[in-house]
């Protein structure tokens, strides 16, 4: 007989310790799905214009576009291993502790390339096998101008350019490799933005924008950036290409293997590092790929720059400014900056002076187009010139945003004034030694005054010349016309010009004497007849001159003496003849 089947089925009894099994799986579960769903979390680039902060690693591995601006957190790496093609104006940045990793590419979607020809400019070029022949078409930035001499030649064919802003030339296009070649006489750079290759085939008909062109002897230039980088954690570039960028490395960027097209210049901010190893850098928007500012490391080998007028690196300060010791110093510059200039300045009110100004003169260090290193050798002469001499320092100049060179100075020291007594009497000298010294880096030639209070004290001159670590003891006399005690002061006298630099060159409170007891002295019973005596010389003296003056003018202006006749020997003759003949009458 067999059981009847009622259909109803046992209930299974589970245990508590197989719930809680069941319940901790489906947990941990749970919690891996979501550190998944973390991971994945903006593993590709914003497409929507909108701003991502990414503060977990993540990679990029699939090509597409990105349209929106990047921050990539302290702690958080991005690694971007695919080629991605960045809209105009979005920027990426890393902040200090993060890190960027680029192993694909990165293009800007506004891309603005030219490339300077210059005399000896070639184009090489091969566009494959698209058509028997065709044309080649030739894009300038702006019109050549009709008072320029630019010749365009391939092979047998030349075409002046002059006046046009683009030019058309037929060419072989069945894979045969085309050099071009340009005769350029013109103030000003002639640029190219593309070229194109023209045909009636059935073929694509390729365009090279200024970049893509192979040349020599031409110098790749870019307009402005389409997008921008800034690092302030760490950057690596490993086999990488970035085209387009505005890059500003604050951090530490190291470039291996990798291509940077018209992502010149590199800031490297003072205080950061840029290695560059077995890369190209083509493209600047000025006439250097990295610009290296104050004390920024740099790393440069096997690598190759824009070329042409571009240098691969230089170093530029940010300021130079010299402190000195003294005002009013003048400042004898040569061989300053990249073009070795030459200039004279004085330093300033507070002892300062701008050796830089232009970004020329502010350039130490480059390494030139043609990958040769180059450094400033310039040197500065700092002279101030006073009635103590002239002292000076000849130094090379410093390659930092700030340097002190100071001037060698003396140190005029007065030691000690010692007089021979103290006491003497008055309108009588008393003699003192004064001792100084010269404790500075210069000699000096220096007078020393010396005063009762502030008062200037009657004494002889004192005026020497003190070598550095040199003292002299200074005999001098002292006169004053005064009864009293008095102590004399000496110190050296400050010219006009070291006035305000006065306790860097001498202690200016000088030295005192001990004090002296001005007396006046006691009249001699002899000393009234002295007096009485040169009166009286004086007036005898005088008495004797007005007498001398007075006999003087009575021979000029007094009266005229009668003269006496005398007779004359006809009149004697006459006379004795009237005698003689009174006498006969008589007789």
């Amino acid at each position: 007989m067999c059981p009847i089947d009622s259909g109803e089925k046992a209930i299974k009894h589970y245990s508590v310790s197989e719930f809680m099994r069941t319940a901790l799986t489906l947990m941990i579960l749970l919690i891996f799905t979501s550190f998944a769903g973390l991971v994945n979390v903006n593993a590709a680039p914003p497409s929507d214009g909108n701003d991502v902060v990414i503060d977990t690693d993540e990679t990029w591995s699939d090509s597409q576009a990105m349209n929106g601006n990047v921050l990539v957190k302290n702690g958080a790496t991005l690694t971007i291993d695919a080629d991605i093609t960045v809209g105009p104006n979005n920027a990426i940045t890393v902040e200090d502790g993060g890190q960027l990793i680029v192993t694909g590419s990165l293009t800007g979607e506004d891309i603005s390339s030219a490339l300077t020809l210059t005399n000896t400019s070639q184009l090489h070029l091969n566009f494959g096998d698209l058509a028997e022949t065709g044309t080649l078409q030739i894009n300038f930035e702006e019109t050549v101008p009709t008072s320029a001499m630019m010749n365009v030649t391939v092979g047998d064919q030349t075409v002046d350019a002059a006046g046009q802003d683009s030019v058309s030339i037929e060419v072989p296009l069945d894979g045969t490799g085309l050099v071009v070649d340009f005769y350029i006489y013109h103030a000003f750079p002639i640029q190219i933005t593309s070229l194109q290759a023209l045909h009636t085939g059935s073929g694509e008909m390729p365009i090279l924008a200024a970049h893509e062109i192979n040349q020599t002897h031409g110098s790749l230039t870019w307009s402005e950036a389409s997008f921008s980088m800034t690092v302030f954690g760490n950057m690596q570039m490993d086999n990488a290409a970035i085209f387009g960028a505005d890059l500003l490395c604050a951090g530490m960027c190291e470039i291996e293997s990798s291509d940077l097209i018209g992502s010149a210049p590199i800031h490297v901010e003072n205080g950061s590092s840029l290695s560059v190893n077995s890369s190209l850098i083509q493209g600047s928007r000025t006439d250097e790929d990295i610009v290296v500012h104050d004390h920024a490391e740099i790393t440069y080998t096997n690598s190759q720059g824009t070329g042409g007028n571009t240098d691969a690196w230089i170093r530029l300060l940010s300021q130079r400014i010299i402190q000195t010791n003294s005002p009013n110093a003048t400042v004898h510059q040569t061989g300053i900056g990249y073009g070795a200039s030459m200039r004279d300045d004085i330093t300033d009110a507070n002892g300062q002076i701008d050796i830089g100004g232009s970004e020329w003169r502010r350039i130490v260090e480059w390494v030139d187009q043609d990958g040769n290193y180059h450094s400033e050798n310039a040197e500065l002469t700092l002279t101030l010139s006073s009635g103590w001499g002239d002292f000076a320092i000849t130094t090379s100049a410093p390659k930092s945003p700030y340097a002190v060179v100071n001037i060698p100075l003396p140190y005029i020291e007065v030691v000690s004034v010692d007089t021979e007594d103290t006491s003497a009497e008055a309108n009588k000298r008393i003699g003192a030694m004064v001792t100084v010294r010269n404790t500075g880096d210069s000699a000096a030639t220096v007078n020393i005054w010396c005063y009762v209070g502030d008062e200037l004290a009657d004494t002889t001159s004192l005026t020497t010349t003190l070598a550095p670590g040199e003292e002299k003891d200074l005999p001098v006399s002292w006169w004053a016309n005064t009864d009293g005690p008095q102590v004399l002061n000496c110190r050296a006298l400050i010219p006009n010009v070291l006035k305000s630099i006065s306790e860097d060159i001498t202690n200016t409170e000088g030295a005192d004497s001990q004090e002296v007891g001005w007396y006046i002295g006691e009249e001699t019973e002899d000393q009234p007849l002295v007096v009485y005596g040169i009166l009286a010389f004086i007036i005898i003296g005088a008495s004797a001159v007005l007498s001398l003056r007075a006999t003087s003018k009575d021979s000029k202006y007094g009266d005229v003496p009668e003269a006496i006749p005398t007779e004359t020997d006809s009149e004697a003759e006459a006379e004795d003849d009237t005698e003689a003949n009174e006498g006969e009458q008589e007789d």
